[in-house]
């Protein structure tokens, strides 16, 4: 990526690019999870990088 990019906006991009790839088709709000199938909530993702981040996405 390019280098003058911040860190937050990199992590951004990234998580953009696999919620993506999971994305369950006519489901805008579910994500498929690699390697098991199951289905999560994309407010659950989302709770969870606010965790991660302290709160806050960035």
């Amino acid at each position: 990526m390019h280098r003058g990019l911040g860190v937050g906006t990199k992590r951004a991009i990234l998580a953009s690019w696999i919620s993506d790839a999971c994305a369950v088709e006519n489901l805008p709000n579910w994500r498929r999870l690699p390697g098991t199938g199951a289905l999560v909530a994309l407010d659950d993702i989302l709770d969870a990088l606010r965790a991660l981040d302290g709160g806050t996405l960035h």
